[in-house]
């Protein structure tokens, strides 16, 4: 493994620049300067599992233990995305104090906020302004709901690659770890280049000033921001806080509750979408020194629209980043892009889990056993439980998702225990997260993503989680009340989240709908405030006695639960349907829809839960078996529908 990349990776830039310029005649002729394919090569980045070997950030009890300006990794939530930055990209040493002194060299501050002369010398900008160079910027926070056993597997993959971070050298510890805006101390990066206060970055076209570089612009863009708002009070980066989307995952100075701003570069400045799961491997850039702070006699921010987006690197690290990895429903297991998780890869995984006969039987029916013990002994909401957990969406027809669907839990007695459902269901996957649906909490807490113009930031809501989280809406609390305008509005953000697959972003004057597919479970005493749930079932609950004497299930047979849902969700794609079955769906389809009344919503519903059955087994055709298994337990669900009257009109 390349040490240099990994400990000192701006010395390694640096150099790279240099040679860039010195074959390009002494000019900067092109923003990229084979720095990324360096590092591709050198760290061994087209095989994933090299990633291993690169120390996450995630991964660390406390983010001060991570050598500043060193590579890393960073699993993230893009929670907000700020405007381009203009920045100064490369400059002109030249001596210090000789009016028209020549360039002695060029130097780049590209990955990094800031950059400072050799002794003696004092860095001037390029005649043409060719030095301005443009990078994308976004907010980005853990996972929310990550489940201790995910980031336990996560740190035993980075451990097993070689990536583990040891004991930091002199020099490189966090002691200087700062409690205020005001207590920010610099720490400079091992490689000499000091790393002060010196460059100013400004959004693409606003109305930021350069003026340790000399280039001036108007300050149309802070009026446009703040002028409206004039009679609000500004929010400092510490009044706006870490913005997570659950609030109680906010611990300071914990790796697992480390926001970063990430810098992004040529081809990923604009590659980043709200909610978006990712992987960061950058420069880890800690200049405590360059938060925007008060006035010391005024208390005022000089561009006070700026704080908020512009936090200590104490608080909100900046991680410059060198490449960018989707993680679309990201898995701790599989920690893979789908392009690099091809079928050979897929196979040969499941090859190694369940090689002996009758392991994934096995692991489904461990599945089973785990979820029937949490809802109270139920066997047919354990089923559907876990079809919901293998659910995803293969393809899209219209606006309609195929392959997902929603899940009402109905008739829930007060012995039901919501919050150790979700953590027993969390045991499975490796995001839950459980919001309490009541009067108080619609009307209070934060349920949809708003703009906040006086910020410039986006206020995250606790629906605004990445994609493949189990959510869990507890409805059972719900007594009478009024809703207030906001409350409203959170019903109506929670109802689009669940029935369409989309998170409402409130910008004041219309609403930004976002793509995002969760696994929702919603637990009611009697059917749920959101309307057209795909799938009402009544649960039947027996008594405490009777599921307390069932056996629990052992850790080991957990393990191999994880890694069968692990398995068939990775790859989404639809089933094979021989003529057969589908001359028996569309002929047990006008059945019950004569029976029990159903909606011709219902036939999609069924596509999916077809589907789901199948991939629990691990099979990719829908054969007539496992349909008429299918058909059984609807046949059951509309049944307990009919004798509590819950049937659709």
């Amino acid at each position: 493994m390349a040490s240099e990349e990994l400990s000192r990776p701006l010395a390694v830039i640096d150099s790279l620049f240099a040679r860039h310029v010195e074959q390009s005649g002494g000019s900067a002729t092109a923003l990229e300067f084979g720095e990324r394919a360096h590092f591709c090569k050198m760290l061994g980045l087209d095989n994933e599992e090299s990633l291993a070997k690169i120390p996450c950030l995630n991964d660390v009890e406390l983010a001060e233990s991570v050598p500043p300006f060193s590579l890393v990794r960073y699993r993230c939530l893009v929670q907000d995305i700020f405007e381009p930055e203009v920045y100064g990209g490369v400059f002109e040493e030249v001596d210090a104090g000789v009016e028209g002194a020549a360039a002695a060299r060029l130097v780049t501050s590209k990955y990094r906020e800031c950059v400072e002369p050799a002794p003696g010398q004092m860095l001037r900008e390029l005649d043409d302004y060719g030095g301005l160079w443009q990078r994308g910027a976004a907010y980005c926070v853990p996972l929310p709901g990550e489940r201790a056993w995910a980031r336990s597997e996560a740190i035993a993959w980075t451990s097993a690659g070689g990536g583990s971070i040891g004991p930091l050298q002199p020099g490189t510890s966090g002691a200087n770890k700062r409690g205020r805006p005001d207590e920010d101390v610099c720490m400079d990066p091992e490689d000499g280049v000091s790393q002060r206060a010196r460059l100013t970055e400004l959004p693409t076209g606003s109305g930021s000033n350069l003026a340790q570089t000399g280039i001036n612009f108007s300050q149309t863009i802070g009026a446009q921001t703040c002028g409206a708002h004039n009679n609000q009070v500004l929010k400092t980066a510490e009044d706006f806080g870490l913005n997570f989307p659950i609030p109680s995952e906010e611990r300071r100075g914990h790796g697992a509750a480390t926001a970063c701003i990430v810098k992004l570069y040529d081809a990923d400045s604009e590659a980043l979408r709200l909610c978006d799961t990712i992987e960061v491997i950058g420069i880890l850039c800690v200049n405590p020194d360059l938060a925007a702070l008060p006035d010391a006699e005024t208390g005022k921010m000089e561009d006070g629209w700026r704080d908020a987006r512009h936090p200590s690197t104490s608080l909100v690290p900046r991680l410059h980043a060198l490449a960018v990895r989707h993680l679309p429903f990201h898995h701790p297991l599989l920690p893979f892009t789908p392009s690099f998780l091809s079928e050979d890869r897929l196979a040969a995984s499941f090859q190694r889990q369940f090689s002996v006969p009758g392991a994934m039987l096995s692991a489904r029916n461990a599945a089973g056993e785990h979820l029937v013990k949490c809802l109270g002994g139920d066997s047919l909401a354990a089923e559907y439980l876990l079809m919901l957990l293998v659910s995803r969406s293969f393809t899209k027809h219209g606006e309609k998702l195929l392959g997902t669907w929603s899940l009402n839990l109905a008739g829930c007695p007060e012995s039901l225990d919501a919050n150790a459902l979700r953590e027993a269901s969390g045991e499975l996957v490796p995001r839950a997260v459980h919001l309490e649906v009541t009067t108080n909490s619609l009307n209070t807490q934060r349920w949809k993503t708003r703009k906040d113009f006086v910020a410039n930031r986006l206020v995250a809501s606790q629906l605004q989680l990445a994609a493949g989280t189990l959510l869990m809406l507890d409805e059972t609390k719900l007594t009478e009340g009024d809703l207030t305008a906001d409350g409203y509005k959170a019903l109506q953000a929670v109802h689009m989240l669940v029935t369409e697959n989309k998170l409402s972003c409130d910008f004041a004057s219309y609403d930004v709908n976002i793509p995002l597919e969760l696994s929702c479970v919603l637990l009611s005493r009697r059917k749920s405030l959101v309307k057209d749930v795909d799938v009402l079932l009544p649960l039947r609950v027996q008594a405490a006695a009777t599921v307390a004497n069932s056996c629990a299930v052992a850790p080991e047979a957990i393990g191999c639960a994880r890694w069968l849902l692990a398995l068939v969700t990775r790859s989404p794609r639809p089933v094979r349907i021989p003529d057969e079955v589908m001359k028996a769906f569309g002929e047990d389809f006008a059945a019950v829809r004569q029976e029990f009344k159903v909606k011709p919503e219902l036939a999609h519903t069924w596509m999916a839960l077809a589907r789901a059955r199948c991939l629990t087994f691990g099979e990719e055709e829908l054969s007539m078996q496992r349909w008429r298994e299918v058909m059984d337990l609807e046949r059951m669900r509309l049944c307990r529908c009919r004798e509590d009257a819950m049937l659709e009109d």
